[in-house]
């Protein structure tokens, strides 16, 4: 066996270790090792095991399977898959003289070049007794409905499966499964699901808490309904529209163009993310009305002119939109007198034409993109924002140079002194810095009560 798996494994070096190195992690208990070798790749975890005697059956004992043909790069896709063939036998092998070596979490990712019966044989050959996370994302290489992997339905009969995550497969109603304990379930680019087939597949997951649905294009007016859900996240196309009801769904995240309805019953919904979606002053008033969210973010959202916000629970606010030129003059009221963290990306310092009530703000984060003229009315519209967001007990400002923040001395007569009450500033800038203490200056002049203030350069503060 010991000759087998030298030749199974043959090209790995064991010279490519500091063994300094690994003595000092050999010391600690085996467990420790094991939870460690978890987070890596299961060709590095076989490499590994020929490092000593000790570590010679240390990959049977490893409880997760990471199998990625990433890590076999160009002409090397079929050393993957003899690979793949080989590991999976000898870890069955194992399971008889080894009472710990089981499977509790399997990820599988691979471009699929045709070879249904081989990867058949590999899902079948993993002990489903313990296993607890399932993770496929086998894509096929030209895209073609008959090119996917059809996923045998006798794989997901696993009833200590919890986390379920499929990418790229096929998969056709109807549906006879029996998994009691899955709580999060994630299918993104599937083929050959229809609505009733989904339906039909979340029928057989009672305890069901999280769902994502991202791009599953034979879809068309599909229905979420569970009592269990409690977080969902959709991304499909802007023909496809989606029902949900669920009682305990606390948050959604809606991606690209969908259409999305919310049935009366999601009286428990608390965070709502819309991402690049397209919608109008309606639709977003008829999706919101009725609902004390805590948490709100739009991100990069277009459509809209005139949208409003009232709602004394919301705690964190998160704003990011780039407005077209034919969409200027959007105008964004809120009115939240108990709202703890404000996060707002612009690309306009006039941050459209914003209306904001906040008496408790904690935290305010405003991200200013992008190089333009800092002329008068630059600094003017810099100076209303500021006063917008002076309640704020702690205040970052991220912006492309420090020169966005030097208020010009012969405009300085224009405003009175003492124009605000700002406590914490922090200012990064993702240019070298170079006139730090001219822009300390401003901020003292503007707020002569400030507390604290500090500045630094980062170059990824975007």
């Amino acid at each position: 066996m010991a000759a087998k798996r030298v030749k199974m494994f043959e090209g790995i070096n064991k010279e490519e270790y500091e063994c300094g190195d690994m003595d000092r992690i050999s010391k600690l208990p085996d467990f420790v090792i094991h939870h460690i070798l978890s987070f890596l790749p299961t060709i590095d975890v076989v490499r590994i095991s020929l490092l000593s005697k000790r570590w010679r059956h240390m990959w049977y004992l490893v409880p997760t399977t990471n199998l990625r043909d990433v890590h076999f790069q160009g002409d090397k896709k079929e050393c993957f898959k003899k690979f793949v063939d080989k590991y999976l036998k000898w870890r069955k092998i194992g399971t008889r003289y080894i009472v710990d070596s089981f499977i509790t979490r399997f990820t599988l990712e691979m471009s699929y070049h045709g070879g249904k019966n081989r990867v058949d044989k590999w899902l079948n050959s993993v002990d489903k007794i313990k296993l607890y996370e399932l993770d496929l994302c086998i894509t096929p290489v030209y895209h073609k409905k008959g090119d996917f992997y059809c996923l045998p339905e006798a794989t997901l009969n696993a009833k200590s499966l919890t986390i379920l995550k499929l990418d790229g497969l096929k998969m056709e109603g109807p549906f006879q499964l029996s998994l009691p304990s899955l709580k999060i379930l994630s299918l993104k680019n599937i083929v050959a699901l229809n609505d009733h087939s989904l339906e039909d597949l979340l029928a057989n997951f009672p305890f069901l808490e999280s769902l994502v649905l991202q791009t599953c294009k034979d879809l068309s007016s599909p229905r979420v309904s569970s009592s269990c859900l409690k977080s969902f996240e959709v991304q499909l196309a802007s023909h496809q529209t989606i029902k949900v009801e669920a009682t305990n769904l606390r948050s959604l995240d809606v991606w690209s163009c969908c259409e999305i309805s919310l049935a009366a019953a999601c009286v428990s919904l608390k965070r709502l993310s819309l991402f690049y979606l397209e919608f109008d002053d309606r639709w977003f008033k008829d999706l919101t009305r009725g609902y004390s969210f805590e948490s709100l973010t739009l991100l990069e959202c277009y459509g809209w002119k005139n949208i409003s916000v009232e709602s004394r629970d919301l705690k964190n606010l998160v704003i990011s939109i780039r407005t077209r030129p034919q969409e200027e003059g959007q105008v964004i009221r809120i009115d939240a007198p108990n709202l703890v963290s404000f996060t707002c990306k612009t690309w306009d310092v006039k941050l459209y034409h914003m209306s904001l009530n906040f008496s408790n703000l904690l935290v305010c984060d405003i991200n200013i993109v992008g190089c333009r003229p800092y002329d008068s009315n630059w600094y003017v519209n810099l100076v209303g924002l500021l006063s917008k967001i002076s309640g704020s007990k702690n205040i970052c400002l991220r912006v492309d140079s420090e020169k966005a923040l030097i208020f010009p001395k012969n405009l300085r007569s224009m405003f009175r002194s003492s124009l605000l009450a700002l406590e914490q500033v922090k200012v990064k800038s993702s240019s070298p810095l170079s006139k730090s203490s001219d822009v300390r200056d401003t901020f003292y002049w503007l707020s002569p009560s400030l507390k604290s203030f500090s500045i630094e350069h980062d170059r990824h503060c975007y």
